[in-house]
């Protein structure tokens, strides 16, 4: 019975890891396909104020 157990969760665990990384390959089609870059995420720069 255990054999069979532990049989379930390489069978599980391999689903898991497939599912990871065609949902990564996914994610990463998709970023390059909408031309998602690093440029696109950086925070325009606003004035400085100081207070000194």
């Amino acid at each position: 019975m255990e054999k069979k157990k532990n049989n379930w969760k390489k069978i599980w665990t391999a689903v898991g890891v497939a599912l990871a990384i065609v949902l990564l390959l996914y994610w990463l089609t998709l970023a390059i396909w909408i031309d998602d870059s690093p440029e696109a995420t950086v925070i325009p720069e606003t004035e400085q104020t100081s207070d000194y």
